[in-house]
């Protein structure tokens, strides 16, 4: 009998190396496809559905006409909830493939084998594991069995009912149901497409003229063009917030949105350099600058910044009585200062910080119950602190944190049922905290650390099921155990850590797939395993067994494998530690 291995993989595909192509393109497939939220932990004959059917396993051992399977392999079959065997005329006939069907077969005859056709004609096409029983010994008798599967052919199911037909065997739910909701992606995703491609049509024909009435009324009409203009911008936007809910690559988005930006600038020159058009104009560069931030194209975002400041600091300057010129001024500045920083310019982006948070100020203190300003404020006191911290100017730093929770203790006080003042008070305290941690101030850090582990846990306890919060409360568990660590205060260390690690299992229980809350969790796993020496060897192999499997699974960022060597090195020093002497 197998030893029983933990599920790593939702299939394991079996397929020739002649069928690549095939294999590929299936594997992608299945990888990128979304599971409906409404779907996720419904219980069905294959177990509760899962959040995503990443990840496949796409067997890539080159066997050369060989059966032996190697170590790996036969792993990763044991780890595998299923079987998707790539069925063809040359597959039948590799050892390797017919070695895989028997072996998963044998040991584990209560998971699914699905076979998926590309060539040939059933039963040719199947392997020999695949068309007959098995014994009671694993080898394959000569009784035939009838076994069904989708057609990824044009002549049988084809590309999209094939795949529905493969989704609905892995996670159990009808493959009608699998396929009507696919549709109903697929038929949303052209509707976007479609509006998007009129909009860039409409424009490229009143920017070109050959929409003469449209083309008449951008150069005479001057409410025609800024209202144009203002829509152009509103569905620009939303095209780019549609790009991330319909997975589109952003390369692809932002090559319609460069576009759009050269018929934009044609369409302006029609019009006179009004406020509306240069207000219209500087929004649509700030919305550049955004999606090149996305990009990591600091150069771009920095430009497309600069223009979109100058227009409205010349907005401005003609209507100072203007105040949403003047808080878009601020906006436009924060976006500068933004990208200075990523590009490790400290001294500009504290500049722009500043030249930002002074037009705040002015603003907040012109209107006081303004929230939305106030909060603006709270935001540019953020990036002021930020950046002094990085440059050791602690003093200073801790001083705009203060700022900030001056402000965020004022909106949370008077709207104490607004769930995001009380999150953002929450990480006030958590800045002053670090702060103060970092200027040796253990005994005011432990109480700032305390005041935001008191606004989560209340956050966190009355929406459960808000990931995000889970996230900080155990993120506010592990500072607070930090700072018992250092006073060597063990028992207090303890309980913060495994009330961290607590939160931890439950986020990877309810998410299985939630590769920062795996990683996350093996931070309190560490800490406990130092608290308790010798007796804290099996916290340590948890954090090793979680490392490793996110490693072989290629869901463990790379500066992060470094901790699998120091926990091995640490068990070996307890191991050695407790050897008899020779």
């Amino acid at each position: 009998m197998a030893e029983l291995a933990a599920i790593r993989y939702r299939a394991f595909m079996s397929y020739s190396h002649r069928d690549t192509a095939w294999a590929r393109w299936l594997h992608k497939a299945l990888e990128d496809y979304r599971i409906d939220k409404d779907l996720v932990g419904r219980e069905t004959s294959a177990g509760p559905v899962p959040k995503t059917l990443r990840p496949i396993f796409r067997d890539r051992e080159d066997f050369s006409g060989g059966s032996t399977l190697t170590a790996a392999t036969v792993a990763a079959l044991d780890a595998s909830a299923a079987v998707l065997v790539l069925c063809s005329t040359v597959s039948a006939s590799r050892p390797a493939v017919n070695e895989e069907v028997r072996l998963f077969r044998s040991r584990h005859p209560d998971r699914p084998v699905i076979p998926v056709i590309i060539d040939g004609t059933p039963p040719d096409n199947f392997p020999p594991a695949l068309r007959y029983e098995l014994g009671a010994d694993g080898t394959i008798t000569d009784h035939p069995v009838t076994v069904l599967g989708p057609d990824l052919r044009d002549s049988g199911d084809g590309k999209s009912l094939g795949l529905a037909k493969v989704i609905a065997g892995l996670i159990g739910i009808g493959t009608d149901e699998v396929f009507r909701r696919a549709e109903r992606a697929r038929k949303r995703r052209n509707r976007f497409w479609g509006a998007l491609a009129g909009v860039f049509l409409a424009l490229a024909l009143a920017a070109s003229a050959s929409a003469v009435y449209a083309w008449q009324q951008l150069k005479t009409n001057e409410a025609f063009l800024n209202a144009t203009l203002k829509s152009t911008t509103e569905i620009v936007d939303e095209a780019v917030k549609l790009s991330e809910t319909y997975n589109v690559p952003r390369t692809v988005t932002l090559a319609y949105l460069e576009k759009a930006e050269g018929l934009f600038g044609v369409m302006a020159r029609y019009g006179r350099p009004t406020p509306e058009l240069r207000y219209r104009k500087a929004w649509m560069l700030i919305q550049f600058a955004r999606n090149y931030e996305i990009l990591g194209d600091t150069g771009k975002q920095l430009a497309r910044a600069n223009e979109a400041q100058r227009l409205l600091a010349g907005l401005a300057a003609e209507k100072p009585d203007n105040f949403t010129y003047q808080r878009d001024v601020s906006v436009a500045l924060d976006e500068i200062g933004r990208v200075m920083e990523a590009q490790g310019n400290r001294t500009e982006a504290l500049k722009s910080y500043r030249d930002s948070l002074t037009i705040m100020e002015r603003l907040a203190h012109a209107d006081p119950h303004n929230a939305g300003w106030q909060r603006d404020l709270s935001v540019s006191y953020n990036s002021v602190g930020r950046v002094l911290e990085a440059q050791g100017n602690l003093t200073e730093a801790l001083k705009s944190y203060r700022d900030t929770l001056t402000i965020m203790e004022r909106l949370a006080q008077a709207d104490p049922n607004n769930a995001g003042w009380q999150s953002d008070l929450s990480t006030s305290y958590d800045w002053v905290g670090h702060v103060l941690e970092a200027q040796g101030n253990r005994t005011e850090a432990l109480k700032s650390y305390r005041d935001s582990l008191t606004i989560m846990e209340r956050l966190a306890q009355a929406d459960p099921n808000n990931a995000g919060w889970q996230h900080d409360l155990a993120i506010s568990n592990v500072q607070l155990g930090g700072i018992y660590q250092q006073w060597k205060q063990n028992d207090e260390a303890k309980a913060a850590f495994e009330r961290a690690l607590a939160v931890y299992d439950k986020l990877s229980a309810r998410f299985p797939d939630d590769t920062l809350a795996l990683v996350n969790s093996t931070v309190p796993l560490m800490r406990l395993g130092e608290l308790y020496g010798p007796d804290g060897r099996a916290y340590l192999q948890k954090a090793l067994a979680i490392l490793k499997q996110l490693d072989e699974t290629g869901r463990l960022e790379p500066q992060r494998k470094s901790s699998i060597e120091q926990i091995d090195a640490e068990l070996a020093r307890l191991q050695n530690a407790e050897a008899p002497p020779k």
